[in-house]
């Protein structure tokens, strides 16, 4: 690894928060990795009528059981963030009947913005008018399209500031933030590609400072609906990862943003270094499979490869991959595969790598899963632990787990102890044929 040229490249991050399931911040979320809980549960009433939603043969509290009649859901649980009403409006320049107009994910990612800013020690009056660029995953317009359900007369001009490609427009605006402001949608990898379009940014000096999030509300039944019929949903609402009797996953919601800044910048300004981003790549799958949603290896072994080269690292390097891991029996094995494939060469026999995923504990984010696994890794890279993955009985029978050197973490440890920094990788796939993944390592100590 060049370390000049590395370094001119690397970015920092400098700044992190998050509204999960369960957790309100970085440490809540932190605590809840650390003490093993899973966080999803039953619909709140508020969202909407699951029981009547709800197919008799789904939810009979054991894996497998997500078949689902026509129009209806095959489980109950998910993953719930609490407190969607809790804006303030005035704050944020507001009136309180613009407020209640606004979609809630608009509202819970200017309030997660703010935090990070803040964890960070930025103060976002002294960036007004800065080159700060704001890059942003997100798929879901439940909230607009509920109005469109009302039908015509429900059609308002305030409806503009609720299409998508307004969420990181409202973060631009509200900080008066000059830089680049792009919404992201590559489905479930939207969030990581939004990380890797700001360190683009950063490195071509098209941004000064970067905000990349992620966010994700289920307000509707309908994508729901639609995962059942696809298999895709978990009957019991458990991602079990990496396990014999996975079955899916649980959707959720999640708000997670990442303030990244130039390495030698962070340096220089002395700020606090979470963690240090040294490369990243994106990919599609393109026609490497014989039908567009069939998941690639070939598309994630090249995505797994361009991202270490471009962080100059060898992969046998890396200690830690948050996995997109969303406990499906068909994709868990084959990024286990690419991992092991890319990640393994090289790698010393009593060394293997550890794979986990945050979608165990929280249920799979969408848009902002990639998000919430950053922050995860981040934590781990920060504290020098890895968390457990949930719901891990009995290995997949479909890895070869004598041939490919990974392990699924099944109880908290530490980071192998090493004489430098240890390295982490975060992968995402969408159904869109996306692969992303991020190479981060520990920051240096502070001088």
């Amino acid at each position: 690894m060049n370390g000049a040229n590395a370094d001119a490249r690397s970015v920092a991050v400098v700044g992190m928060a998050c509204r999960l399931p369960g957790a309100g911040d970085i440490d809540e979320f932190w605590r809840l990795l650390c003490d093993r809980a899973d966080a999803t549960g039953e619909s709140p009433p508020d969202r909407y009528d699951t029981g009547s939603l709800t197919s008799p043969q789904a939810d009979t509290g054991s894996p497998n059981s997500a078949q689902s009649d026509a129009g209806s859901l095959g489980g109950r649980r998910a993953g719930y963030v609490d407190g969607l009403a809790d804006f303030d409006a005035d704050f944020f320049g507001m009136s309180s009947s613009e407020a209640a107009e606004l979609d809630p994910q608009q509202r819970l990612l200017l309030m997660t913005a703010w935090d990070a800013l803040e964890e960070a020690g930025l103060r976002p009056d002294r960036l007004a008018g800065s080159r700060t660029g704001v890059f942003v995953g997100a798929t879901r317009a439940d909230f607009v399209e509920r109005a469109f359900r009302h039908g015509p007369q429900a059609m308002t001009a305030v409806q503009y500031l609720n299409f998508r490609s307004v969420i990181p427009a409202q973060v631009s605006y509200a900080f008066d933030f000059r830089g680049p402001s792009m919404l992201i949608d590559t489905a479930c990898a939207s969030s990581l590609y939004a990380v890797h379009s700001a360190v683009q940014s950063l490195r071509v000096r098209e941004s000064s400072l970067a905000l990349a999030a992620g966010v994700n509300l289920v307000l509707r039944p309908d994508e729901g609906i639609m995962m059942s019929h696809a298999g895709t949903l978990s009957g019991d609402g458990r991602s079990r990862f990496g396990d014999a009797k996975a079955d899916g996953h649980a959707p959720s919601d999640g708000v997670g943003v990442v303030v990244l800044k130039r390495l030698a910048d962070a340096v220089r300004d002395g700020d606090r270094v979470h963690a240090v981003i040294a490369g990243s790549a994106v990919g599609t799958d393109g026609r490497t499979t014989d039908q567009l949603l069939n998941p690639s290896l070939t598309g994630q072994l090249d995505v797994l490869r361009w991202a270490y080269e471009d962080a100059d690292l060898d992969p046998a390097l890396v200690d830690y991959v948050e996995a997109h891991g969303t406990g499906s029996p068909l994709l868990d094995p084959l990024e286990l595969q690419a991992l092991g494939e890319v990640l393994g060469a090289g790698r010393p026999a009593d060394r293997p790598l550890l794979v986990g995923s945050a979608k165990s504990n929280i249920g799979h984010a969408e848009a902002a899963g990639g998000m919430a696994g950053l922050i995860k890794t981040v934590l781990c890279l920060r504290n020098g632990q890895v968390p457990a993955s949930l719901h891990v009985e009995e290995p997949t029978p479909y890895v070869d787990w004598d041939r490919l050197p990974v392990r699924i973490p099944v109880a908290l440890q530490n980071l192998p102890v090493s004489d430098r920094p240890a390295v982490a990788g975060v992968s995402s796939q969408g159904v869109s044929a996306l692969n992303a993944h991020v190479v981060l390592r520990q920051a240096d100590p502070a001088p």
